[in-house]
C-alpha cells in the first residue's frame, strides 16, 4: 500500500502555495522529552535530524507542568534523563550558588520550574545541531513498497505561522508524541484502550476489552511569591455546582485536607520546587480533583479542533476548581488562607497567559508492534527475584504501575480502571520499537505495550530512555547498512552503555563495574540476585537529597 500526498501537493500549487522541501537523515515528530532524547542521540551520532512539533511547546509534559520526574530510585536514572537532570542541577548552581536553596530544592535534578526544563531540552537540542521546527502541524505521510513491507518517504506538514505546505523527506521516522499521530497517519496498526484478560493474560486487565484511555489533567505550576504571582480569574462560564459536592465529601470525610502535607485524602497534590514555586496534581480515586474521567477519550484519535475544545474544558474546570478553592465561602477558612497565597507565575508560559500549553495525555494510541509489552514483563518469573528477562533490552526503569483511572459514571460515582501496584525495576524491549510493517520507523513513546503495561511505561523518565534508544538505533541502522529489524542488538546495547544509558538494574557500583553488570544482566547472569535500594543512593547523591526524593515522593504501598 503506497499513502500519497499528491493531491495535497497539487492543491498547494493550485494555490500559488507551493510547498517548501526539506530532507534529513532522520525525523523526529513531537517534542516529548522522548522525541527529544530520539532527536538529540541520533544528531549526536552524526546523522542529519530534524525535530517538529506542532505547537510552540518543547519538552511535553516535563516543561508543561510535571515537575517531579516519577522515578523511584536515583540508580535506575542513567544515560539522557541523567544529564538533563545534572543540566537541571548545574542551571540552579549557576544561578543561585551551589549550595542554595534552589539547588537543595532540585533534589539532584529531578525536580524543576517548566522554564527551566524548557531552557535544558532547548539546549541540548541546539548543541546537537537538531533543526527544531515548531508550529508545524502533521497532515499526511507518504510511504511506499519495501519487499513484503513499507518505508516512509516523506512527511507533509502545514508551518502554523506562515500558512505554507511543508514537506519532510527522510531515511528514518520516530514518533515522539503522546497520541501517535506519526504512526497513525503511516497507516500503522495501533490499539487504543484497554485490552481484556484474555489478550494477554493480564491480571489488572479489564474483564473486557474497551476503548477508553487514562484520564488526563493539567499539572499546574503556581507561585506563592507575591511578587511573582498572578491571581487566577473566575472563569466566564464558571458552575458552582460542580465544585459543590465537595462541601458533602468534606462533612463526611470522603475529603479531609485540601492537599497531601495535611491529611490522607486530600483534593490536591502539591509538589514544591525551586524559587517558592509548586506543581498542582491531581490526586488517585479523589471524588474531586484536577482530573475529570470521560471527558478525554476522543482526544488521541481527535482532530485539532477537537483536541482544542478537550484542552479548553480541563482548563476551565481546573480554573474553576481552584477558584472554588480560594473563594467559596463553605470552603474550610484555612483552605482558603493557603489558596490565597498561590497563583499563576508571571514567569512561566507567557505565550500562553501563564497557562501550560500541554494538558496531561497519559496515553493515547499504542502501536501494535514486533513486541507488545505487558504486564508480565514487570513480574519475576517463578523462583527469580527480578522482573522478567528481556534479553533485547535497549532501556530499563523503576516505577509503580500506576493508572489514574478511565472511566466514571459521572460525577461523584467511583471511577474504574484505577491501578497501583509496586514492581520491580523491569526492562523494555527492542521490540516494542519496532512496526510490524514499516522499515524504517520508530515508536519511542506511543510504544508497542498494552494498556496495563503501558501503565508502567507512561513516566517520562522511561520514555526518555527508550528515546535515546531510538535516537541511536535510527543512526546505527543508517551508518550500517542494517535494517532495524536486522540491527545487532548487543552492539546497540554496547553503544547505549557507552553513553551512560541503563538496560538492567544495578546500584552502587562504580561506571566500569555498572556497565559490566549490564552486559551479564542482559544475559541473564543476575536473575536470583536481589535489588537493594540502598538509602544513601550512588555516590553523587547527597543523603539529604535522598531524604527530601523519598519524603515528598514517597513508593506506593506494596
Amino acid at each position: 500500500m503506497k499513502h500519497s500526498v499528491l493531491p495535497l501537493a497539487l492543491l498547494a500549487l493550485a494555490c500559488g502555495r507551493a510547498p517548501e522541501t526539506r530532507t534529513y537523515d532522520v525525523v523526529v515528530y513531537g517534542a516529548t522529552p522522548g522525541g527529544v532524547a530520539a532527536a538529540v542521540n541520533a544528531a549526536r551520532e552524526g546523522v542529519s535530524t530534524a525535530l517538529l512539533q506542532e505547537d510552540h511547546h518543547i519538552g511535553g509534559l516535563a516543561s508543561g507542568g510535571l515537575s517531579n520526574s516519577d522515578f523511584r530510585s536515583f540508580e535506575s536514572l542513567g544515560g539522557t534523563f541523567l544529564e538533563f537532570t545534572q543540566r537541571v542541577k548545574q542551571h540552579y548552581a549557576a544561578a543561585h550558588g551551589p549550595d542554595s536553596q534552589q539547588v537543595v530544592d532540585s533534589v539532584e535534578g529531578g525536580y524543576y520550574e517548566p522554564s527551566v526544563a524548557r531552557k535544558v531540552f532547548e539546549e541540548m537540542l541546539r548543541e546537537a545541531g537538531v533543526a527544531v521546527h515548531v508550529r508545524h502541524r502533521l497532515l499526511a505521510v507518504s510511504a511506499e513498497p519495501s519487499g513484503e513491507r513499507r518505508r516512509i518517504t516523506q512527511a507533509r506538514f502545514t508551518d502554523l505561522a506562515s500558512g505554507r505546505p511543508v514537506e519532510v523527506s527522510g531515511r528514518m521516522f520516530i514518533d515522539g508524541t503522546y497520541e501517535g499521530d506519526l504512526l497513525a497517519q503511516a497507516g500503522i496498526a495501533y490499539h487504543l484502550g484497554c485490552e481484556s484478560k484474555a489478550a494477554y493474560g493480564e491480571s489488572l486487565a479489564f474483564d473486557e476489552e474497551n476503548r477508553y484511555v487514562q484520564t488526563y489533567n493539567f499539572r499546574v505550576c503556581m507561585s506563592r511569591s507575591p511578587a511573582n504571582r498572578i491571581p487566577l480569574e473566575k472563569p466566564s462560564n464558571y458552575d458552582r455546582k460542580e465544585y459543590a459536592p465537595l462541601i458533602g465529601y468534606l462533612r463526611d470525610g470522603v475529603v479531609d485536607a485540601l492537599d497531601q502535607r495535611t491529611g490522607a485524602k486530600p483534593v490536591l497534590k502539591v509538589r514544591p520546587m525551586a524559587n517558592d514555586k509548586a506543581d498542582f496534581n491531581d490526586v488517585w480515586q479523589s471524588p474531586i480533583s484536577l482530573s475529570v474521567e470521560n471527558v478525554n477519550h476522543p482526544w488521541p484519535e481527535g482532530s485539532p479542533e477537537v483536541r482544542q475544545r478537550i484542552f479548553n474544558y480541563y482548563k476551565d474546570y481546573s480554573v474553576g476548581l481552584l477558584w472554588f478553592l480560594t473563594h467559596d465561602p463553605e470552603v474550610p477558612a484555612d483552605w482558603r488562607a493557603e489558596m490565597a497565597q498561590w497563583g499563576l507565575p508571571k514567569d512561566e508560559y507567557p505565550e500562553t497567559g501563564h497557562w501550560t500549553p500541554a494538558l496531561y495525555v497519559r496515553e493515547g494510541r499504542r502501536m501494535i508492534g514486533m513486541r507488545v509489552f505487558i504486564e508480565q514483563d514487570t513480574q519475576p518469573e517463578p523462583g527469580e527475584l527480578r522482573a522478567r528477562l528481556n534479553p533485547d533490552a535497549i532501556a530499563m526503569a523503576d516505577y509503580s504501575i500506576n493508572c489514574h483511572g478511565v472511566w466514571s459514571a459521572g460525577p461523584g460515582q467511583p471511577s474504574l480502571g484505577h491501578l497501583s501496584k509496586a514492581i520491580q525495576p523491569y526492562q523494555v524491549p527492542y521490540g516494542v520499537l519496532l512496526s510490524k510493517d514499516v522499515d524504517n520507523f520508530l515508536a519511542p513513546v506511543p510504544m508497542s505495550a498494552s494498556h496495563v503495561g503501558f501503565a508502567a511505561l507512561r513516566m517520562e523518565p522511561a520514555w526518555t530512555a527508550i528515546g535515546q534508544a531510538a535516537g541511536v538505533a535510527a543512526a546505527m541502522s543508517l551508518k550500517t547498512g542494517a535494517s532495524l529489524r536486522a540491527l545487532d542488538v548487543p552492539t546497540l546495547q554496547l553503544r547505549l552503555h557507552e553513553l551512560g544509558a541503563k538496560t538492567v538494574y544495578v546500584s552502587d557500583l562504580g561506571e566500569a563495574v555498572e556497565r559490566a553488570a549490564a552486559v551479564l544482566g542482559s544475559a541473564g547472569q543476575l536473575r536470583r540476585h536481589a535489588q537493594p535500594r540502598p538509602a544513601g543512593g550512588r555516590a553523587p547523591v547527597s543523603r539529604r537529597a535522598v531524604v527530601r526524593h523519598q519524603g515528598l515522593f514517597p513508593r506506593p504501598a506494596g
